[in-house]
């Protein structure tokens, strides 16, 4: 009943904002279901993968076509119909592979048996002696043995056969139908088979704590939205009655301004799930935004738990503190719609055999072409790979050598960074189309892109810099003990003169030599 309850609430809510459109979140479902059905595991992934981005394509250009273009509620539908059915065709392969890699430990651990014990398993006699004995004996800790178990968790917990039927319910069920979250197909199965959640549940009380800060966000959003329009950044008075830096610091509230909106959205749309009993998985096993539990075992073994032991992560979406006081462009985009990023991660970027920047040049493309047609979202989402890989270079060449109260100034220090750069590129996310985003960048000189040209020429300096001085101490080195030398110049503590300090210890060569 749950299950047919939740396809017409979500059905009635598509066909509500969308209309006529609504024939096109339909069409994708029945293509993917015909994929499904008729494509093969190993590439029905693959398949659906680039269908439903193309029909996202033609879905957003259908006005040249000569079709009425949909509205924005359409577009957000379609948009979560894409990545459920995308990803509930990887699950459907993820599953496929699965369940080949046990039919490979099966046979290689009877292989194994039949070769470590030939006599005993020729006769009956034989078997028998050793069920017994394996009955007898503790749990094996052998490696092979440990991945067959984690294998038989995955395939209870994750493994997925759906029924054309079970897509259907899945695809329209109501919870995250418009803004998200996303959420896997198994993380739906065990909500309607009772799986999740459990009596001692109460989603009164974590959805009222997740609406804490909600009237803050709306209060902050009405505030800045009334001083900092977005408008005001696309008119002309802007470049010509203010200053450069009045330009620069705009940037600030206008994204704070978006934040507070997408904030109080992402909590609404995350209440809904909690309300639904949706993702609520126990504490112990880990469950991560999207993708559910992580700790199988965990979750196999807790039982008779209460309600403060539940965990809503699977359906967090977004983690406001991790967003704005992360230090790191990347850290703050991991606290940013997770759910989706999951998403992203998951199906696009872990299975990508490329380099670590093409991989997450690829993974902002997707994103950007998820997104829309905009020019906005291409040029904000493809600045992130470049920002990430001089983040990167410096937490390399500098972080890590710095002590905690140097860490701690290096941070804030990346903090503020972020956030401009964040601010920078939430101005193209905004603005949408290339004109106002170009105009508007090349009136503060294009600050943003010119950082990380700056940064990444000074690291290179730096790096050029040390790399120096470590040849010229392994020289050092070389030429006081031999470069096959195990000794070191060792410095010795200051004990009140000025003798010893950074001495070397003096021995012959021929104490060398018994040394070594």
């Amino acid at each position: 009943m749950r299950q047919w309850v939740g396809s017409a609430m979500g059905l009635a809510m598509v066909i509500s904002v969308s209309g006529v459109h609504a024939v096109h979140p339909i069409l994708t479902t029945v293509v993917n279901l015909l994929i499904l059905k008729f494509s093969s595991k190993a590439w029905c992934h693959m398949h659906s993968l680039l269908f439903s981005f193309t029909y996202l394509l033609l879905f957003r250009l259908v006005s040249y076509f000569g079709l009425p273009s949909p509205p924005g509620h359409a577009n957000a539908i379609q948009m979560m119909i894409t990545l459920k059915l995308v990803g509930v065709c990887y699950e459907v392969h993820d599953s496929w592979q699965l369940e080949n890699k046990l039919k490979a430990s099966e046979k290689s651990a009877s292989e194994k048996v039949s070769l470590d014990d030939p006599v005993e398993s020729a006769t009956p006699e034989g078997g028998e002696v050793r069920k017994r004995l394996r009955a007898e004996a503790p749990p094996s800790s052998d490696d092979s043995t440990s991945e067959h178990e984690k294998l038989l968790l995955k395939l209870q917990h994750e493994a997925v056969a759906p029924s054309p039927l079970d897509i259907i319910h899945y695809s329209f069920f109501y919870c995250g139908i418009l803004t998200g979250p996303y959420y896997k197909y198994s993380v739906y199965r065990d909500l309607i088979e009772s799986r999740s959640g459990g009596a001692a549940l109460k989603p009164w009380s974590w959805c009222l704590r997740r609406l804490t800060f909600l009237p803050l966000y709306a209060v902050l959003f009405l505030t800045t939205s009334y001083y900092f329009p977005l408008k005001f950044a696309e008119g002309p008075e802007i470049f010509h009655d203010y200053s450069f830096m009045y330009r620069v610091l705009y940037m600030t509230p206008v994204f704070f301004m978006f934040r507070m909106r997408l904030y109080a959205g992402f909590v609404l749309s995350e209440c809904v799930c909690l309300m639904a009993g949706l993702g609520a998985y126990p504490a112990a096993s880990c469950p991560k935004p999207g993708q559910g539990p992580t700790d199988l075992l965990a979750l196999q073994t807790s039982a008779d738990i209460d309600n403060e032991s539940f965990s809503y992560e699977t359906v967090h979406n977004i983690d406001e503190y991790g967003s704005d006081f992360s230090p790191t462009v990347r850290g703050g985009m991991r606290c940013w719609n997770m759910t989706v990023q999951y998403w992203l991660a998951s199906n696009i970027y872990r299975r990508l055999k490329a380099p670590k920047p093409v991989k997450e040049a690829v993974t902002m493309l997707t994103s950007a072409f998820w997104h829309g047609m905009h020019s906005g979202y291409y040029l904000s989402m493809l600045t992130v790979p470049f920002i990430l890989m001089v983040e990167d270079y410096y937490a390399r060449l500098i972080r890590k050598r710095l002590a905690t109260q140097g860490a701690r100034v290096y941070d804030w220090v990346t903090w503020f960074l972020k956030m401009q750069w964040f601010a920078y590129m939430g101005m193209a996310f905004l603005l949408l189309d290339v004109e106002p985003t170009l105009r508007y960048w090349h009136s503060i000189g294009y600050i943003g892109h010119g950082l990380i040209l700056i940064l990444h020429a000074f690291a290179q300096f730096i790096n050029l810099i040390v790399g120096k001085a470590n040849d010229k101490l392994k020289k050092c080195r070389d030429t006081a003990f031999g470069s096959e030398s195990r000794l070191r110049v060792k410095s010795v503590p200051d004990q009140g003169t000025d003798q010893g300090a950074g001495q070397a210890d003096c021995i012959t060569s021929e104490e060398q030599k018994k040394l070594l």
